[in-house]
């Protein structure tokens, strides 16, 4: 799965994408081993929170690509599980 700037998605939807539903702790723990070339910061738990240590890093780089974050957590985002519907 290749995430675009501004697309958030969970590590659910990675696994699930990947051929292994109900597996996004294996997800989480192989992006916190460090997969070169990976956007982890665009991959975030189901109701958006951020990973836990590295909240404000990951805020930064969400930010600068258009995806609101407020408490620690994704409101919206250009792409992805996160976007908001336009009325």
């Amino acid at each position: 799965m290749t995430l675009s700037e501004g697309e958030v998605v969970s590590y659910g939807d990675i696994a699930a994408d990947a051929g292994w539903p109900r597996h996004a702790r294996l997800v989480a723990r192989i992006l916190a081993e460090g997969v070169p070339g990976c956007a982890w910061w665009r991959v975030v738990t189901a109701t958006g929170r951020l990973v836990p240590g590295a909240e404000t890093r990951q805020s930064e780089l969400l930010v600068a690509e258009g995806v609101t974050v407020a408490h620690s957590r994704v409101v919206d985002a250009p792409y992805g599980r996160f976007r908001r519907q336009q009325p």
